[in-house]
C-alpha cells in the first residue's frame, strides 16, 4: 500500500526534475491516480514543508551521517521523514515502515521528534546560518543582502509562510455588500485601507473561488502588490497594452479602471487561452483584445499606457511557490535580467512620446529591479523615471523613484514597481 509520504516524495522529485510547480505536478499525479484523492491535504502539507525547509532538513540528515543530498525520490522521502519528526508528527510504526525505503535508521529519525531547528545551526554564522536556517541557497541570501532588504531575517521567515491573500472587486460592486454575501458562504474579507477595490481574505480562502459572486465575475483573486501596478499606470480614458500579460489579470484591471481599449499579449498560447477564460468571466472581453507575440519584438505600437511585467525569478512569490528555491540558480537571475532589459527596451522603442510605461516584477533581487531600470535609462535618453504614485511600498535607497513591497512589511508578494515616461 502506497503511503502519503511516498506520494509526496514522488511529486517533489518530479517537480524539481521538470522545474514545474508543485500544484501542477500534484494535479497531474492525482488525475492519474484518482483513488488516492483522499491523500491530497496531507501531501500538500508535506510537499510545502519540505520545499520550505529542505536545506535545514539536509543539515539534520548530515548530522546523522547521511548524504550527500540530492533531489531523488529516495532523498525526498528522507527529507519528509525528518520534517515529520521535527514537527513531532512522525509515528513509530510509520517510521519503521518508511525509513528503510529512504535508506535511514528509524530509531535515529525517531530521536529527532520535537528537536528545535536552532540546534542544527550552532556554529554557523552570518550568511551561512541564514541560508541553512531558512533554507535559501547561499547565493540567494547574498542577492537579497545586496538588495538591502530591511530586516532580512524577517523577510526570509515570511517567505516560508503561507501568503496573505487578496481579492480585487469589480468597480460597481459595493465591497460591504460583497462582504456580507461572502460571509454567508464561509469567506470573510476586510476592505483594504489603501486601494478602494482591494480586500484582504481574513478566512475561508480555499472557498473564495467557489462562491456565486466569483463565478459571476464580481471579483478576482489578485495580490495587492500586483493590483497596485494598474493604479500606478492610471489607465483611465487611455489606450493601454500589456505585452507580457499572462492570464490578463492586470489587463482586466486596467479595463476596470477605465481604459478605453486594452491589448493583452503573451508568447505562450496556453496563457492566451487562460486569459480568454479570465476575460470571459470578468465580462471585459469587449474592451480587451488578445494577441500572441514575443514581447522582445516591438510588435505593439501606439499606446498611451504600457504595463511591462516580464518573466522573473519569482523570489517575491516564494510563499506561493517555495519549490522554486530547489532549482533556481544565480545563472537564471542573469538570464532573466537580460531578458527583462530587452523586453522593456523594445517597449520603450515602440512607445509614443508622452506615454507611460510601468515596469514591475514579482522579485526582489537588485539584478532584476534597480539594475534593469538603470541600464534602461543609460540606453534611452528619451525616458525618465517618475514617482510611481500611489506609493504604498518601501523606496529602495539606490533608486528612490521606485517602490517595492515586502511580505514581512506589507503583507503582499515581494514586488518592485517603477514608473517611466517617454519624452
Amino acid at each position: 500500500m502506497v503511503l502519503p509520504e511516498e506520494v509526496a516524495a514522488r511529486i517533489l522529485s518530479e517537480t524539481v526534475r521538470h522545474r514545474a510547480s508543485l500544484r501542477d505536478t500534484a494535479t497531474r499525479f492525482f488525475s492519474r491516480n484518482p483513488e488516492l484523492d483522499y491523500m491530497k491535504p496531507i501531501v500538500r502539507v508535506l510537499t510545502l514543508g519540505v520545499a520550505r525547509n529542505y536545506m535545514l532538513l539536509d543539515k539534520v540528515l548530515e548530522s546523522l551521517g547521511y548524504g550527500p543530498p540530492s533531489h531523488s525520490t529516495r532523498w525526498m522521502l528522507a527529507r519528509i521523514l525528518v520534517y515529520e519528526a521535527l514537527s513531532d508528527k512522525l509515528k513509530p510504526t510509520r517510521a519503521r515502515k518508511l525509513a528503510p525505503r529512504a535508506g535511514l535508521d528509524a530509531d535515529k529519525i525517531l530521536e529527532l521528534r520535537g528537536a528545535e531547528p536552532q540546534e542544527f545551526v550552532r556554529g554557523l554564522g552570518g550568511v551561512e546560518k541564514l541560508s541553512v536556517l531558512y533554507s535559501f541557497p547561499r547565493w540567494m541570501v547574498e542577492e537579497l543582502l545586496g538588495a538591502e532588504i530591511p530586516e532580512l531575517p524577517r523577510l526570509l521567515e515570511s517567505l516560508n509562510q503561507d501568503p496573505t491573500r487578496w481579492i480585487r472587486v469589480k468597480p460597481e460592486v459595493d465591497i460591504e455588500w460583497l462582504r456580507e454575501r461572502l460571509r454567508g458562504q464561509g469567506v470573510e474579507i476586510e476592505p483594504d485601507r489603501d486601494l478602494p477595490d482591494i480586500a484582504r481574505i481574513v478566512s475561508g480562502d480555499s472557498k473564495a473561488t467557489r462562491t456565486e459572486e466569483y463565478q459571476k465575475g464580481l471579483y478576482i483573486l489578485q495580490d495587492k502588490a500586483s493590483a497596485l501596478v494598474s493604479w500606478v499606470a492610471r489607465p483611465r480614458d487611455s489606450v493601454a497594452v500589456d505585452p507580457t500579460a499572462g492570464a490578463a489579470v492586470k489587463a482586466s484591471h486596467m479595463a476596470w479602471l477605465g481604459a478605453r481599449y486594452v491589448v493583452a499579449g503573451d508568447v505562450k498560447p496556453e496563457r492566451i487561452r487562460e486569459a480568454r477564460r479570465t476575460l470571459s468571466r470578468l465580462a471585459v472581453g469587449h474592451i480587451i483584445d488578445l494577441v500572441a507575440g514575443d514581447a522582445r519584438q516591438p510588435y505593439l505600437r501606439g499606446f498611451d499606457v504600457t504595463v511591462v511585467d516580464p518573466p522573473c525569478s519569482d523570489i517575491g512569490r516564494l510563499q506561493y511557490e517555495p519549490e522554486v528555491k530547489l532549482w533556481l540558480t544565480r545563472g537564471d537571475i542573469h538570464y532573466f535580467r537580460r531578458l527583462q532589459l530587452r523586453i522593456v527596451s523594445a517597449v520603450v522603442e515602440a512607445a509614443l512620446p508622452g506615454s507611460t510605461i510601468v515596469y514591475s516584477v514579482c522579485t526582489l533581487t537588485r539584478s532584476e529591479t534597480i539594475w534593469v531600470i538603470r541600464r534602461l535609462l543609460e540606453r534611452h535618453s528619451d525616458v525618465e523615471i517618475v514617482e510611481p504614485e500611489p506609493v504604498l511600498g518601501e523606496k529602495p535607497r539606490r533608486l528612490p523613484r521606485s517602490q517595492r513591497l515586502l511580505p514581512h512589511l506589507h503583507k503582499t508578494q515581494g514586488f518592485f514597481i517603477a514608473k517611466l515616461v517617454k519624452l
